[in-house]
């Protein structure tokens, strides 16, 4: 069985095509970022679009999860601190001087105590202390 139908101009097309989505329950959604269209595909919830953004070679998936954690990172210290120590933690898992298990169980204590920051449970103050006190073999400034 085979449907045909007789469309004459683009919008005609569109409107089809966009009826067919609706028909096959296709959801789609806006970009809360670029603002345009898209398919959303499997059965996650997302707001953000895999099209490269213009003049970026990321998709907006990936530039909104940069943008939000950059903005998180602004209004709470905890999250500033973890990405300083943590970049400098896997610096020296690259160059090999602290083993990849050291390092998880490192990234472990560090998620842990940072999450008790944000709640109150401790201070910055108590949790910059114990990032800097977990770098062993480091020399002090000054």
């Amino acid at each position: 069985m085979s449907i045909q139908y007789d469309v004459s101009t683009a919008a005609e097309m569109l409107e089809l095509e966009f009826t067919k989505m609706l028909e096959e329950n296709i959801r789609f959604r806006k970009c809360k970022r670029c603002g345009k269209y898209f398919i959303m595909k499997g059965n996650y919830d997302t707001n953000y679009c895999d099209r490269i953004a213009e003049g970026s070679t990321r998709t907006c998936q990936e530039l909104a999860a940069i943008e939000n954690y950059r903005a998180k990172a602004a209004e709470n210290k905890e999250y500033a601190l973890y990405s300083k120590y943590y970049k400098r933690y896997s610096a020296r898992v690259k160059v090999r001087q602290i083993k990849e298990a050291d390092f998880k169980a490192w990234k472990y204590q560090a998620l842990t105590k940072r999450d008790e920051c944000a709640d109150g449970k401790i201070t910055v103050e108590e949790y910059e202390a114990w990032l800097e006190a977990s770098f062993t073999n480091r020399r002090k400034k000054g």
